[in-house]
């Protein structure tokens, strides 16, 4: 495994979401967007080349999601919010009807931006202008997957609660003892969970699900589905799932540090595309054949939590 690193040093001086240098010249752009503890937000090219954004907060970015050509959302603790709608030259905060620490969050090309934290889940049908409310006010939500091109929307819980959007309710449709991360197919039909030792699949859409066997057991933080059904999960010691259609587990690891956070672009359908992996350590893994190989990106200097790409690559 090659491994080509690059240490970037992130310079977060006092300013409003400002581009602070390297790979790029002043706009902003596709490949991985990495946001993580300290507020650090971090651009890496598909060549490795990073470039920090000072996004002059302390709060940790818990995670991103992209939409469109140009338009990305970052949610963080205490109520933090924010909006890009130039590919990431330049963002803003957005107003939430709440202070509560928001931890997940997804978006869909022809409907609602969703958001979700501790005791509230909220959905905005106006790129942020306005926010429903559909949390409990105790469930606390810390993954959340929408389908680009379907209408599933799905949620995990703390306490391994499995919910799903329908009708513009919040509905809990069952529990998973570990669970910790959701994803869905493009179309919606295909749901993978995953959680402490946990790999689950869905083909309706999160109606049925059905146990898959791996020859280790692993904490997983994050999974990602493409479009023909596959899956990579990610998650403790360096730990990548390859996840078939037939529900075959292939494991690997890349580096001893524990991962966070995946996201792999779909291009075609050959399931060769680029893809970033992050988490402790700021350790970042680049491959660009989906996943099955990995070469290590630029140091982010923080714990990743949440990658995304801004353009044709977003989920």
């Amino acid at each position: 495994m090659k491994a080509a690193i690059l240490c970037v040093g992130l310079l977060l001086a006092a300013g409003a979401c400002k581009k602070t240098g390297g790979g790029g010249g002043g706009g902003g752009g596709g490949g991985g967007w990495l946001v993580g503890s300290d507020g650090m937000m971090l651009n890496v090219d598909t060549d490795g080349a990073a470039s920090g954004y000072d996004t002059a907060s302390k709060e940790s970015l818990n995670g991103i999601a992209c939409r469109y050509s140009g338009e990305a959302w970052v949610v963080g603790t205490h109520g933090t919010l924010l909006y890009t709608d130039d590919a990431g030259a330049t963002w803003r905060p957005q107003s939430v009807p709440t202070t509560a620490d928001l931890r997940a969050l997804a978006t869909q090309d022809y409907g609602p931006v969703f958001v979700a934290g501790n005791g509230v889940f909220l959905t905005s049908t106006d790129t942020g202008a306005h926010w429903r409310q559909l949390g409990d006010g105790t469930a606390n939500f810390r993954s959340l997957a929408a389908a680009q091109d379907g209408e599933t929307v799905l949620a995990v819980s703390d306490d391994g609660g499995l919910w799903s959007y329908e009708n513009n309710q919040l509905i809990k449709r069952g529990s998973f003892a570990g669970a910790r991360a959701v994803a869905v197919s493009p179309d919606g039909q295909t749901a993978l969970l995953v959680g402490d030792g946990t790999i689950a699949k869905s083909t309706d859409a999160g109606r049925t699900w059905s146990p898959l066997s791996s020859t280790e057991l692993v904490r997983y933080d994050d999974v990602r589905v493409d479009a023909n059904g596959q899956a990579v999960a990610v998650g403790a010691g360096g730990a990548i799932a390859h996840i078939a259609v037939d529900g075959k587990v292939l494991m690997q690891h890349v580096g001893a540090a524990d991962l966070h956070t995946i996201h792999i672009a779909e291009v075609g359908d050959d399931y060769q595309s680029v893809g970033f992996a992050a988490g402790d350590g700021g350790h970042v893994w680049i491959t660009r054949d989906g996943g099955w190989s990995w070469s290590e990106g630029p140091n982010a200097g923080h714990t990743v939590l949440g990658v995304d790409e801004i353009g044709d690559g977003h989920r």
